[in-house]
């Protein structure tokens, strides 16, 4: 625990002030007493800072909220302190380190602990995460007094913690809830399942728990025995996403950076695709995630490929087209690339995928838009390619520019 401070406390001021005016005092008076009391007071505060000096209070603290958050979402976290010594410890305040992508809901400043019984204590707050991403917690430090609380102390707390903050999905308008909406949504011949859904299938008879709402009278009338209506609904083509982390191909900082727009487009079209029965892919240089929506536990999967998209860093030394090279994809595929540079390979990896009856996207992030220098744009068709600009941000509006511009045809 160190001195965080040369100057005295107001206690300490006002007690030097004391020890000033008795000694004046009693020199001008000769009164034997006052130089007693004026010696006295001038013992007070060496004696306050000796007491931390031999009988230091030594504070250890820990912090506690869940590993994984989710961008917007608030967040609870909690420090617990703890202090041992000879004397009941005194703590002012908590100052408490964060990076600017986690808002404090109280302001900011510095905590007080909820509770202290001078040996342990707590205090909470709430943060928003502002940006996806890895984000460090602390380190904390904690500022206490002497037994007499004349001097302040400054002492470390809790060390430096992680919180993985996974991207939001664009939230679904409820104009747009209806229908399949248009990211390119096929639906996948010959997949279906039978039930609540659009195309009718036919007729049964009624099973306990299935709602009046679709029985068929004329069928029930005919029969005698009560029959409900059946429809079917197909599920939608799965999905691969490919997302370019080449280093040096992404511009711009914060949110308005074209690797944060294609980090939430991504969340976007996985949440929407899988939320529509189809199974998403996520392959990128950094990783690969591939979810099933069909399978037994999709809830695993799609954790780990949000988790991609949170630690998701333009650092990669390979092209894209190399890791997309290693996939077996087959023939059919819809395939959406998000990258904010040209290349020449990735051109023809993508030409010849067409040639397999692919359904081929490219979402190009300009970097020239987003205060970066000019790259070389995609040399697909131009049909086959979006432009993404700065204009175009998923957080202004609950993203509805992006989302004009994914649903516009060209």
């Amino acid at each position: 625990m160190g001195r965080k401070t040369s100057t005295s406390s107001i206690k300490a001021f006002v007690i030097t002030v004391a020890f000033i005016f008795l000694f004046t005092v009693a020199l001008l008076l000769d009164i034997q007493y006052l130089y007693l009391m004026a010696v006295m007071a001038a013992l007070i505060q060496p004696i306050a800072y000796g007491l931390v000096a031999l009988a230091p209070t030594h504070y250890t603290g820990s912090r506690r909220h869940l590993q994984t958050a989710i961008e917007g979402k608030p967040v609870r976290i909690t420090l617990d302190v703890a202090a041992t010594g000879k004397f009941p410890a005194s703590v002012l305040e908590i100052e408490e380190v964060l990076p600017e992508a986690l808002r404090r809901f109280d302001g900011g400043g510095a905590l007080k602990l909820d509770s202290w019984d001078g040996h342990q204590g707590t205090t909470t707050y709430q943060v928003e995460p502002l940006l996806r991403g890895i984000h460090l917690l602390g380190p904390a430090q904690i500022e206490t007094t002497d037994p007499l609380g004349l001097f302040s102390f400054a002492a470390d707390l809790a060390p430096t913690t992680e919180l993985v903050v996974h991207p939001s999905p664009i939230p679904i308008r409820v104009a747009q809830s209806g229908g399949e909406g248009h990211f390119g949504v096929r639906e996948r011949e010959g997949k279906a399942q039978r039930g609540d859904g659009l195309e009718f299938h036919g007729v049964r008879e009624y099973h306990p728990g299935d709602s009046l709402r679709r029985v068929h009278w004329r069928t029930t009338a005919r029969t005698g025995r009560l029959t409900v209506v059946e429809y079917e609904k197909a599920f939608e083509q799965d999905l691969v996403l490919a997302l370019d982390l080449q280093q040096n191909t992404h511009a711009g900082s914060g949110r308005e950076a074209t690797l944060e727009y294609a980090v939430k487009i991504a969340a976007t079209l996985a949440d929407r695709t899988l939320a529509r029965g189809g199974g998403v892919a996520l392959h990128s240089q950094h990783g690969s995630a591939v979810i099933d929506a069909r399978a037994s536990d999709p809830e695993a999967a799609r954790f780990h490929l949000f988790d991609l998209l949170a630690r998701a860093q333009a650092t990669a030394e390979t092209s894209l087209v190399a890791t997309l090279s290693a996939q077996r994809l087959a023939p059919g595929t819809r395939l959406i690339v998000l990258t904010a540079h040209g290349d020449p390979a990735l051109d023809s990896w993508l030409t010849r995928r067409l040639g397999l009856g692919d359904s081929v996207q490219i979402l190009y992030l300009d970097p020239l838009s987003f205060g970066g220098s000019a790259a070389p744009r995609p040399g697909l068709p131009a049909a086959l390619i979006k432009t993404v600009e700065k204009k175009h941000s998923p957080w202004e509006e609950g993203g509805k520019i992006l989302e004009q511009l994914l649903r516009a045809n060209h």
